[in-house]
């Protein structure tokens, strides 16, 4: 039995989903999220997450996994991902896996070792330690000025998260961005194709300032109510995401509704380009440029040549 699964990864905004669905149509298959966001219940708007009506008929997995107060890690994801890819390759399909977070989609294609250094309790307890002593802020900036590329991807209240960093960097003298993603080795589970799809920065952008733009008039201020009203706190790490930090922020009198706005887009204009960069680094994609998005059947056409679907 083939284990060929096809994964298309991007920048938010760049066109995954329709392009996912439009190839899951082809291949009569189910579409697989590797979305760190999608995965709570409740967060619908900010997360960007498809509709019913937008799948098609196209079954998705790995959505409204758990609320946003519940803890999920990578490796989580990666076993209950597992459990729906093998079922899916058993009845002869081949999986559709769609996502922008990186970590996620690499924990199913590669074997990567997230404990490449070992436990030390003394570290353990110091850090423990000097975050109830100094707080998050404190034991965060420690983190910042060791391995910023780690402390721009793990949120301060990761408190847990962010003292693994320190402890593996104490330990190894390498920053524990490097042991994640420095080494790539591909897993035997799976035979993958990895599609990448860009386009112009400047029309991402754009493309993302226009999501906002829906986003709010499709009640984003109102699903952050509710959630803080559901008493979801605003420190917890879901509630810390793009999108929903920027109207807290508002919803508490920081900052003006416009503001809030423009905030949200310059943060997900930034979010965009750390995801490229994430990716670019991946010598095993194959990349496919979105020139116009009222074309992009021709960049399908041009993912079916490659896949050898026509």
């Amino acid at each position: 039995m083939s284990n060929k699964i096809i994964v298309i990864v991007g920048p938010t905004a760049v066109g995954k989903t329709y392009v996912s669905i439009e190839l899951a149509k082809k291949l009569g298959t189910e579409i697989i999220s590797a979305d760190s966001m999608q995965i709570y219940k409740g967060m619908d708007v900010g997360t960007a997450k498809i509709k019913t009506e937008e799948m098609q008929g196209i079954k998705h997995h790995m959505i409204d996994l758990v609320y946003p107060d519940e803890n999920y890690s990578v490796s989580d994801f990666k076993r209950e991902a597992e459990k729906n890819i093998d079922e899916i390759i058993s009845r002869g399909k081949v999986p559709v896996i769609v996502g922008g977070s990186g970590l996620y989609v690499n924990s199913l294609i590669y074997d990567l070792d997230f404990s490449n250094a070992k436990s030390n309790e003394k570290l353990r307890d110091y850090y423990t330690y000097y975050h109830k002593e100094h707080g998050e802020d404190a034991l965060y900036e420690k983190l910042k000025k060791i391995d910023p590329e780690s402390a721009e991807k793990i949120h301060k209240n990761n408190v847990k998260r962010v003292i693994r960093a320190l402890e593996v960097y104490d330990l190894t003298g390498r920053k524990f961005s490097e042991t994640n993603t420095d080494i790539r080795k591909k897993s035997s589970k799976y035979d993958f194709i990895l599609i990448g799809l860009s386009m112009d920065r400047k029309i991402l952008y754009e493309r993302i300032n226009q999501r906002v733009d829906k986003m709010i008039n499709e009640g984003l201020v109102e699903e952050v109510k509710s959630l803080l009203d559901k008493g979801f706190e605003k420190n917890l790490i879901s509630m810390q995401a793009i999108g929903y930090k920027e109207i807290i922020e508002f919803l508490e009198g920081n900052i003006t509704f416009e503001e809030a706005v423009n905030i949200l887009k310059q943060n997900t204009r930034h979010f965009a380009k750390r995801q490229f960069t994430w990716f670019l680094k991946d010598e095993n994609v194959k990349w496919f440029d979105i020139e116009d998005v009222n074309k992009i059947d021709a960049s399908l056409e041009n993912i079916y040549d490659y896949l050898d679907l026509i």
